[in-house]
């Protein structure tokens, strides 16, 4: 029998274990809940109501088996997506895959900065003075610090998510009829604009840009090969946390927007639009996880675009080596969010209202992120004993298809969308 001393020490060991592997899963999980993101799930919510929360467990499978698959593609061959993608399929196809990438990513980035633009205009704050400061201070802070220094700030700002639990309970939903929701699907919704608003969750949910992110941060993690099961723990957790508070921010809508017949084209107006019904504070809430959304998402997508640039191209890119030693990776970091900026300080320009668009397309292109995903981790050369099982490969198969089908009939509900 193992003696007291010696069992808390093996626990506190591997706490210790946990704690330093714990970090590309949860922050890739919550990064998909970015300002875009709450966007997508309060239009849908309140165009749809609880019957929009029956996506959320097959996106949580589907979330936790692909980011699964992601980190332990990096951990076993340590290198990205993009690196993979551009040894094994060549130049062109690499050349291909980042345009398609950077401009899924760059619409992603215009919402994120807009939704930090609104959530200052919430508070009262002038966005022309107050959003430059913002993005200039983010500048100083990547550049200047290393990789775990910015590990802990996405962290702090994960917490602030809790926001969106509070804003749900004050506006006191119907819990039975939204428990029942997650497992019964909706009365006569599922039409073509009802799969074209699901693909967009799905698409604001497992992003092709998370699928970069992930192998990109744990490359830039330099998690070890013993520690692998830890980071598929964690990967799971995030999926599963990350789609919680999908949940509540859906059914603080749906408990408000949706039942008094309210439409939004925004987050920002799904806060104000709640204030009447659940109160002053959950409003003030709701939007300020919407500049804690904005914040979070405004640092990874365009680092993503960076760390694919840099893998794709064969260029330095690191968040441990300064400015000098990534050059490229860096500038292409700031340009990105400089020109999202630029954009978004125009006068009348309200890019929330291509939120369910933008994130239908990143979910029709991830049918094509699952194809690489499948043949990479099925490849023995490359991860010896480590390769997908029967299930998961099935599963992933499944999704792709899925996906395929329910893209194209989304691609008619956004034709006829009026």
């Amino acid at each position: 029998m193992m003696q007291p001393r010696l069992w808390l020490r093996t626990r506190w060991r591997r706490i210790i274990l946990i704690m330093a592997v714990i970090g590309p899963g949860l922050i890739t999980a919550f990064a998909d809940n970015d300002a875009a993101g709450v966007a997508t799930y309060s239009v849908s919510a309140a165009l749809y109501g609880y019957g929009m929360l029956i996506t959320l467990i097959p996106v949580t499978i589907v979330l936790g088996l692909t980011q699964e698959m992601g980190a332990r593609l990096a951990i076993v061959t340590q290198k990205g997506l993009a690196d993979l993608i551009r040894e094994y399929y060549g130049v062109k196809v690499a050349v291909a895959i980042f345009i398609i990438l950077f401009l899924v990513n760059f619409a992603v980035i215009l919402q994120n900065v807009s939704g930090i633009k609104s959530s200052l205009e919430l508070f009262g704050l002038n966005p022309v003075i107050f959003l430059p400061l913002i993005i200039g201070l983010l500048f100083i802070f990547i550049i200047s610090t290393k990789y775990n220094t910015i590990e802990k700030f996405f962290f702090i700002l994960i917490v602030f998510y809790l926001t969106y639990v509070a804003s749900a309970i004050m506006a006191k939903p119907d819990w039975n009829l939204a428990l029942k929701s997650l497992i019964i699907p909706p009365a006569n919704t599922f039409n073509p604009r009802y799969v074209f608003t699901a693909v967009a969750v799905l698409g604001t949910t497992i992003t092709a840009w998370g699928q970069f992110f992930i192998h990109s941060y744990i490359r830039d993690k330099q998690i070890p090969l013993e520690h692998l099961k830890y980071s598929q723990w964690e990967v799971y957790l995030g999926a599963i946390l990350t789609d919680i508070f999908s949940f509540f921010i859906m059914i603080a809508v749906a408990a408000t927007l949706f039942v008094n017949k309210i439409q939004i084209a925004d987050a920002t107006s799904a806060a104000l639009a709640i204030k009447p019904f659940a109160g002053e504070f959950a409003g003030v809430l709701f939007g300020a996880g919407l500049l804690v959304a904005g914040l979070l998402g405004c640092i990874i997508v365009p680092l993503t675009t960076a760390y694919a640039f840099s893998e794709f191209f064969g260029f330095s890119g690191s968040l441990d080596e300064d400015f000098r030693k990534s050059k490229l990776f860096y500038s292409l970091f700031i340009i990105q969010i400089l020109a999202a900026l630029f954009v978004v300080l125009l006068p009348h320009m309200s890019l929330f209202r291509i939120t369910l668009a933008a994130n239908f397309l990143n979910g029709m292109i991830l049918p094509v992120i699952f194809f690489f995903v499948y043949q990479f981790t099925n490849k023995k050369t490359i991860m010896n004993s480590h390769t997908n099982n029967t299930l998961q490969n099935a599963l992933l198969i499944i999704s792709g298809i899925v996906i395929s089908v329910a893209a194209i009939v989304g691609s008619i509900g956004g034709w006829i969308w009026k």
